[in-house]
């Protein structure tokens, strides 16, 4: 299922993916021009990149926001991780809760979540050091700081707090149209010409991979063809 809303912000971290996964495509069917087609779809980013620009009231460094934001995530993926495969690493006799900070006790694919997503799940294994078999792990101590943390930091950077202070915009007209323009080029032009050259391929199944909004909505990401899939069995179980 393909997000149903793609903002004006997100059209650059989809826009851009879609170019960079499809590239190596280049030159693999005669039926389908993978160059044209990426020109195609990083125009109307560019586009759209040029009038969110013009439209942002605080017209210092829009990039700097994108990256404020994208590293923050990026840490939060990165700590909640390390948590979790700290947790697996834990002896067996250690006494704690797992599925308090991880329902089910799997982390879901990281990879594919936005940074609302990723905040919001930093958010869920917070709450599980509150547990009564969690709250007094003197060990979780370091790592409850290092997760608030990242998730306060996050938080503030999706509020537009800190360096992206005042980054705030006026969708004009301009911009409306340079957004419908991408999301025609991307949902309607570039989606079903990725189904048909992928059913030419026989990777089908791959479709994820080069739109970004898919595999968010899906839970998870395409394997590629020699990805290795990932299983819990290989982990050893926690105790509770």
């Amino acid at each position: 299922m393909a997000d149903p809303y793609i903002d004006y912000r997100e059209v650059s971290e989809y826009g851009r993916q879609f170019v960079s996964a499809v590239t190596p495509l280049a030159g693999q069917s005669e039926l389908v021009d993978v160059v044209k087609l990426a020109a195609l779809v990083s125009s109307a980013v560019d586009a759209v990149e040029a009038e969110l620009q013009k439209a942002t009231s605080d017209r210092s460094d829009l990039r700097g926001e994108r990256t404020d934001t994208s590293e923050a995530a990026e840490t939060v993926r990165d700590t909640v991780s390390r948590f979790y495969y700290h947790l697996r690493s834990l002896p067996k006799a250690t006494v704690f809760d797992f599925e308090a900070f991880y329902p089910g006790q799997t982390m879901g694919d990281l990879s594919s979540m936005k940074p609302a997503d990723l905040n919001a799940k930093a958010g869920e294994v917070l709450r599980g050091f509150d547990t009564d078999k969690n709250k007094n792990v003197a060990a979780f101590s370091t790592w409850k700081t290092e997760l608030a943390t990242a998730h306060q930091t996050l938080t503030n950077a999706l509020a537009g707090k800190g360096n992206a202070t005042g980054k705030s915009f006026v969708a004009t007209a301009a911009l409306v149209e340079a957004r419908k323009t991408f999301l025609h080029r991307y949902n309607k032009v570039a989606k079903p010409i990725m189904r048909g050259l992928l059913a030419q391929l026989g990777r089908e199944h791959e479709l994820p991979l080069y739109f970004k909004d898919l595999a968010v909505n899906e839970g998870g990401k395409a394997k590629a063809p020699n990805e290795p899939v990932e299983s819990n069995t290989a982990l050893p179980p926690a105790t509770p």
